[in-house]
């Protein structure tokens, strides 16, 4: 009742739901929102699949233990979660899943199996659903402000076959959950498919300035500094780790003016030893071969650290990124730390 009051939407398909028999409903993700409207305009109970590696946001924490959701440990092999997702599929039910995986590069990440696999297992079918209009939709919609919203609801694609399908289950589930994402991509309004990423490029700058007046700077090179880079400039990961996992990694979090040694270092600690529980954090946002990279360059960037701060020295990083996007713009960030003696 409130979402039509609160927004200007527009849903087309509508009828395309299907009101008995069991499916996926499958969409792009971005925040909250695209979970509220699945549950709000879906004919029935929709049961989702959700975070279980890391805690949930404490801001919306509260919404998923009143409504509830299946949680999946991401990048490991869940295998109690996959089958209460298969279950309630096989009991007639709607399962709501993002196939991207999470939110932290929208439109940008290759989809995850587990769409596909649960698809097969239950042989079920996926419904494509593109929302539109969401970013920055939540604070303008508190703000009375009516956002266009805009649910475009696509046609059923059917389930891998149960049995052994030619060329092996593996490339038949992940050309499946690829032509569920470029489903959901094309019933996305036309001005958020220019989002999508070209290409990006990240490199990580590192270098030794010594506080006495005549002192020589050194340069550093830091192995797997691209990883740690595209970690520094991925706001919603930095925040997850200190918002929904609790790390102390404040001098991570872009704060103006210089940082000490002795904090750089203890939130770099923090990372370091939050990996030896979940190792599968950064392998499943940034993919295996960049992923693994991540405690190399942590270890690296410490060991650094450790000698500037032994000489009493400022220690200077500036992680960049040039992003190339689909309608042929440019975009450069950048991100610097001040570190010094103490």
């Amino acid at each position: 009742m409130l979402l039509p009051v609160l927004t200007r939407l527009d849903i087309q398909n509508r009828e395309g739901l299907p009101k008995r028999g069991p499916v996926i409903l499958s969409g792009n993700h971005s925040g909250i929102l695209e979970a509220v409207l699945m549950a709000a305009y879906a004919p029935r109970q929709v049961e989702f699949l959700g975070t279980g590696d890391i805690p949930l946001d404490p801001r919306y924490a509260w919404i998923t233990r009143v409504y509830g959701l299946i949680p999946i440990n991401r990048g490991n092999l869940d295998r109690e979660g996959i089958q209460k997702s298969v279950d309630v599929l096989k009991q007639g039910g709607i399962l709501g899943i993002f196939p991207e995986g999470g939110i932290w590069s929208p439109a940008n990440m290759a989809p995850q199996l587990g769409v596909a696999l649960i698809s097969q297992r239950a042989q079920a079918p996926i419904l494509p659903i593109g929302f539109g209009g969401l970013k920055n939709a939540l604070p303008r919609l508190f703000k009375l402000q009516r956002p266009r919203v805009e649910i475009r609801v696509g046609e059923p694609i059917p389930p891998v076959p149960y049995d052994q399908p030619a060329g092996g289950l593996k490339t038949a589930l992940t050309a499946k959950a690829e032509e569920v994402l470029r489903a959901i991509r094309q019933l996305m309004p036309e001005a958020e498919r220019t989002e999508r990423h070209v290409s990006e490029a990240y490199t990580l700058s590192a270098e030794t300035r010594p506080m006495v007046q005549d002192g020589q700077s050194e340069r550093h090179s830091i192995p797997g500094g691209e990883v740690f880079a595209r970690f520094l400039l991925n706001p919603v990961l930095v925040d997850a780790l200190f918002r929904n996992v609790g790390l102390k990694i404040d001098p991570l979090r872009g704060q103006a003016g210089p940082t000490s040694n002795e904090e750089f270092r203890s939130a770099l600690a923090e990372i370091q030893a939050y990996l030896q529980q979940n190792p599968g954090f950064f392998t499943y946002r940034f993919g295996m071969a960049l992923g693994v990279r991540m405690p190399e360059a942590l270890e690296a960037l410490e060991a650094q650290l450790t000698r500037a701060q032994a000489q009493g020295a400022e220690f200077w990083l500036e992680a960049q990124v040039e992003v190339a996007y689909a309608d042929g713009r440019l975009e450069r960030r950048a991100q610097k730390c001040r570190i010094v003696p103490g």
